[in-house]
């Protein structure tokens, strides 16, 4: 009887501890879970708030930091959590760059996964604010960042970010202290040895999550897509949360200022009479365009891509906002953001009209005279209906 009621406390005692190991599992995997969406919420934030948006100053808003890369700035002391205040070696134009997340540039205190390692950052070429691309930034700006499963099927894509929590080291990696500056997050800046896999001949897909070749694997060699692997294998651990470039963009128009960028872009005088006055070439009727007469150059370089300009075959009104307009002999339209079916990944179908507006503006659109003249839309962006058409009437 005694051994029996031994055994059954034995039991009971390994029951609960499996229960309460399963539940420190849980609590770990939870905390890291929120710590991923912390960092996450923090970058999006960074991004939108950056700057006023007009005028004059909306080179800023939509771009996110670089990462913490051990050092203020190339060959400075060391330091960990913050930003590099400078730039450094592989840091060019579109090249996309991996390091840890910058906690303490954007306040939150070191964040970490479930094995206690301060989480990584990837932030796409196009998307850092330094140095920033030649390249629009606007909702139609395309990441640099693929994300691939353990058998190389593509699970998402042209995404502005990545927040990671890098797991346990595995064979090969090293993250012994590189300077006692370190002494928060300690380990190293070395991606290889966080980020997997550490050895090339255990690849998927011969990817790698970070850029190998370059100053602690931390810059692409290039402008074009990389590809990350997400897989639970004894080579690959890491997890991301990704940030889509929707991410940063449907917070970022719902700026009261955006709507504000959109119209005085629209309605300046000086950019109107050019408009008035240029000859119609081009897909959209604008190549003729020049920004330097537009109340907020940098706004209208960003985003000019969603003008259309055309002539109306004779005086005619528009409809705006329901009502009649007096009669114009031009028609300027912002094409709304895309909706269902368009597509404006590349050069081609960024010259197809199609892929920016709707019916009737559509079947009447072309260059350098309009097929009719009942366009119709509205005066406004309105972030609740950012597919809309945005017309003025040029007399």
């Amino acid at each position: 009887m005694a051994m029996l009621t031994l055994l059954t406390l034995f039991g009971l005692y390994v029951f609960v501890g499996q229960l309460s190991a399963t539940r420190f599992l849980a609590a770990n995997t939870e905390s890291a879970a929120a710590a991923l969406a912390e960092a996450r919420d923090a970058l999006i934030a960074d991004a939108v708030s950056r700057t006023s948006i007009s005028p004059g100053a909306y080179y800023a808003a939509g771009y996110m930091p670089l990462p913490d890369l051990g050092s203020l700035f190339e060959g400075g002391a060391p330091s960990e959590g913050a930003v590099p205040t400078l730039n450094h070696t592989g840091n060019s134009k579109e090249r996309s760059i991996v390091g840890k997340f910058p906690w303490k540039t954007l306040g939150t205190g070191a964040l970490r996964d479930q094995k206690g390692e301060c989480l990584w950052y990837v932030v796409s070429g196009r998307f850092k604010i330094t140095p920033k691309t030649d390249a629009p930034m606007n909702w139609d700006t395309q990441g640099q960042i693929d994300i691939i499963d353990g058998s190389g099927a593509l699970l998402a894509s042209n995404l502005a970010a990545l927040v990671v929590a890098p797991g346990q080291a595995l064979d090969g990696q090293s993250r012994a202290l590189g300077d006692v500056a370190y002494a928060e997050c300690g380990g190293n800046y070395d991606a290889r040895n966080y980020l997997d896999t550490f050895d090339n001949t255990n690849a998927v897909s011969g990817q790698l999550n970070y850029f190998a070749g370059s100053t602690n694997n931390r810059a692409a060699p290039d402008a074009s897509n990389k590809r990350f692997v997400v897989a639970e294998t004894a080579f690959y651990n890491d997890r991301f949360l990704f940030i889509s470039v929707a991410d940063i963009f449907d917070p970022l128009i719902r700026r009261r200022d955006f709507s504000g960028a959109v119209a005085s872009l629209l309605d300046n005088p000086a950019f109107q009479a050019d408009l008035q006055a240029i000859a119609l070439t081009g897909a959209k009727g604008t190549d003729n365009l020049d920004c330097s007469f537009a109340a907020d150059p940098v706004f209208c370089t960003s985003w000019k891509e969603m003008l259309f300009l055309t002539q109306l075959p004779a005086p005619a009104p528009i409809t705006i906002d329901g009502v009649a307009s007096g009669n114009c002999r031009r028609v300027l339209i912002f094409a709304g953001r895309r909706g269902a079916g368009q597509s404006r990944n590349d050069d081609t179908q960024r010259g197809q009209p199609n892929n920016y507006l709707e019916d009737p503006n559509l079947a009447l659109f072309a260059v350098p005279t309009a097929a009719g003249t009942a366009f119709s839309g509205v005066s406004a962006f309105d972030y609740r209906t950012p597919a809309n058409d945005i017309l003025r009437c040029l007399p």
